[in-house]
């Protein structure tokens, strides 16, 4: 019998990707805008820290897609394995007792308090895949219920590249996200 093999993330370095990972035991973290916000500066920190391009985003309740595009010199598994303990750690520094009780079943179990274990990413082959999961991103909280038009989820890109804040070649810029937050 042929042994099934696991999903395996791409390992080139500075390659675009299509990112989802997903909070333990499928918690409903970001259930409260604060936290909503924190994860939203959060990717946006973690991008300009490790030098990653950050062209969309969605912050779902219990979970989060990204389609970025890490440093020449660091890969996807890397990226993701500094974010997901840094924003990991962040967020749940303003979780109540009470949202932290939710974790307890799966707390600790392969080292994690946050995230799962894994996460998936696909690499964006071309111009087209790049759009296709752009859309997917943004049309999230829309499929959710959440908002009747993408643009008008706070806590996702789709304003943002609306508005034609996106650059193809450097992603959305740092304080473009911070500024997105901030209330009209």
């Amino acid at each position: 019998m042929a042994r099934q093999r696991h999903y395996v993330n791409p390992k080139d370095p500075g390659v675009p990707l299509f990112v989802t990972t997903t909070v333990l035991d499928f918690v409903h973290a970001f259930r409260r805008k604060e936290l909503r916000d924190a994860m939203v500066l959060a990717i946006a920190h973690q991008c300009k820290l490790r030098r990653a391009a950050l062209f969309g985003y969605v912050v779902m309740p219990h979970h989060v897609h990204l389609l970025i595009r890490p440093h020449e010199k660091m890969n996807g598994p890397q990226f993701m394995q500094r974010f997901k303990q840094q924003t990991g750690e962040a967020i749940s520094r303003l979780l109540t007792p009470a949202e932290l009780g939710e974790f307890d079943q799966q707390r600790g179990l392969n080292g994690n308090t946050f995230w799962k274990y894994s996460f998936r990413s696909v690499r964006i082959e071309d111009e087209p895949m790049f759009w296709q999961k752009m859309n997917y991103i943004h049309d999230n909280p829309v499929e959710a219920g959440y908002v009747e038009l993408a643009e008008d989820y706070r806590w996702s890109s789709a304003r943002l590249v609306g508005e034609g804040s996106l650059s193809l070649e450097s992603g959305l810029a740092y304080q473009a996200v911070r500024d997105s937050l901030m209330p009209e």
